[in-house]
């Protein structure tokens, strides 16, 4: 898409970022990366992802005005940012552009409401304290104003740093991997109050992430990027599963993914050794169930990779891989590494280089077995699938649905409870008039402990348009939810079905605990034959182990 071809008359409520740029730079002597773009971003949250070292962060800088790009054009709206040809090329204070970075850089002298107030030092008090009272109210920490950054915990620190780049008002954010340190419960009420926001405000948010969950919670598009290029762009779930191998590997959180061979089985000692495929490179992991001749790959995270600039004193022959180091990257405190090693390992050290360590350097990486994860060629291409179950407040019948459908899913496909989200196949509940935020019934939670089934933690929320997009099939609890249902959202209509056709599951709070009880029963004989017809079968899309 030319840029000189895009209308500029939006409404300056949903005016759409415009990016056309192309930027290269030296990684090491030898080697250039070159980012070459061309995307629109719409109101609402775009989410980038792809490997390290894919132009991601660059991409970001480039549009906030910390960098400039060789050759391109960016608009925000009808508002040029830069512009190669012209010349032009707004000063980063003035672009209204917010950047959350991933190391937050809050000011550590000032206090939570100075540093939310630091970009409106020129604006009148009035407005001023107007703004950051609401901004500290929308993000939960009005009663922290008075403290400083080293008074408060990561999530509370993370919502000062959303909150400042939020109250200038600005017309495109810019978030890199804001959430990646924090805790599950954390992420998801800080997911929850950025979302709210972006529901009320809809400017272009690009949101880079790792992390699959937050991909599908905020994300409305998404584009995927390789080697600097786009390789994929369109609807979270279409890029998720039809991106390049690799890079839906690392959304599940592994950014090394080999092919392998299974060459010796030791079960006496639990273990198994891989050959990974066009190496010499033997790897020792934990034992996994094996079934014929299924192709495998060996997923290891970047930061479970040690590094040693001389060899180890150590026994074991396994896991233990010579290389040199291809190209060094930084973001924030961490070091981004490629070891070439005949494959390449991608490495993060997050305390920062050895001193004297630099390209072509010989080095040791040292891998615990445990660290190493055996997973079927066939569940790489499995599709993403999500499933939503509905009622009226999502405080009761749907979060018990949800529990225990995401345990029967579990139990088939072999998984920790805890990854469905990453398996790309797992359910969720919403309401149709819920009170969001509102949390689980006691007496719900009591009862799915009485059918030993894991509570999730859980926080109402409703039927959206995105959830609905996202979702392969809602299941509601009764037949008046699903005709309602399908007046909110007539183009989705084929996607709406009674749980159990011809039956409602009914309100059982005028019951108490026996209604709940009665309703958990009644959902466990269900789920069964509903997850036959759901999940493929085990063989493909069993992940090992």
């Amino acid at each position: 898409m030319s840029l000189a071809t895009i209308p500029l008359s939006e409404p300056a409520a949903q005016q759409s970022l415009h990016v056309a740029v192309q930027k290269a730079y030296s990684t090491n002597a030898h080697s250039q990366f070159q980012l070459n773009v061309t995307f629109t971003a719409r109101p609402g949250v775009t989410i980038l992802i792809g490997h390290s070292g894919a132009g991601k962060t660059t991409l970001l800088r480039s549009i906030a005005g910390l960098c400039h790009p060789e050759k391109g054009r960016i608009l925000s709206g009808k508002r040029v940012l830069f512009d190669s040809e012209k010349k032009i090329a707004v000063e980063p204070a003035q672009r209204r552009v917010g950047f959350v970075f991933q190391d937050l850089a809050l000011f550590p002298h000032l206090t939570v409401e100075e540093n939310v107030s630091y970009g409106l030092r020129k604006w009148n008090v009035r407005e001023r304290a107007r703004s950051v009272e609401a901004i500290l109210e929308s993000f939960q920490i009005a009663s922290l104003r008075r403290r400083l950054p080293r008074e408060i915990s990561g999530g509370e620190q993370q919502r000062v740093a959303l909150a400042r780049s939020l109250v200038i008002e600005p017309s495109v954010l810019l978030l890199d991997e804001p959430l990646s340190s924090l805790d599950p419960h954390t992420k998801a009420e800080i997911i929850d109050d950025l979302r709210a926001w972006n529901e009320t405000h809809r400017i272009p948010m690009l949101y880079v992430t790792h992390n699959q969950e937050e991909v599908f919670a905020l994300g409305e598009r998404a584009i995927s990027l390789e080697q600097g290029r786009i390789m994929a762009e369109g609807a979270p779930i279409e890029v998720v599963t039809t991106a390049h191998r690799h890079s839906i590997a690392q959304i599940a959180g592994f950014e090394n993914l080999f092919d392998a061979v299974v060459t010796k089985v030791q079960e006496r000692d639990g273990v198994m050794i891989c050959r990974l495929v066009g190496s010499a490179i033997d790897i020792q992991m934990p034992l996994a169930r094996l079934t014929g001749a299924t192709p495998y790959h060996v997923g290891i995270r970047a930061d479970e990779i040690l590094l040693a600039t001389h060899p180890p004193d150590i026994l074991n022959r396994y896991n233990l891989i010579h290389g040199k180091v291809k190209q060094i990257s930084y973001s924030g405190q961490k070091a981004e590494l490629l070891i070439d090693a005949g494959l390449e390992f991608r490495v993060n050290l997050n305390e920062g280089l050895p001193k004297a360590l630099g390209n072509n350097d010989n080095v040791w990486m040292i891998i615990r077995p445990q660290a190493c994860h055996l997973i079927r060629s066939k569940r790489l291409r499995a599709c993403h699938r999500l499933f939503v179950f509905i009622c009226n407040r999502n405080t009761s019948r749907s979060p018990i649905a949800e529990a225990i459908c995401n345990a029967e899913i579990a139990r088939r496909l072999k998984l920790p409870q805890e990854m469905l989200s990453q398996s790309g196949i797992h359910a969720v509940s919403a309401g149709l008039a819920a009170n969001a935020g509102a949390p689980m019934a006691i007496e719900a939670q009591e009862a799915l402990h009485s059918f030993n089934v894991p509570v999730p933690a859980h926080r109402s929320q409703n039927l959206t348009a995105d959830l609905v997009a996202r979702a392969e099939l809602i299941f509601c609890m009764t037949e008046s939810q699903r005709q309602i249902a399908e007046k909110m959202f007539p183009d989705a209509a084929s996607k709406m079905l009674c749980l159990k056709p011809g039956f409602d599951l009914e309100d059982p709070h005028t019951n108490g605990n026996e209604g709940f009880a009665r309703l958990a029963q009644q959902l466990q004989e269900i789920m069964p034959s509903l997850v036959d017809r759901l999940v493929p079968p085990i063989e493909t899309a069993e992940r090992c182990g």
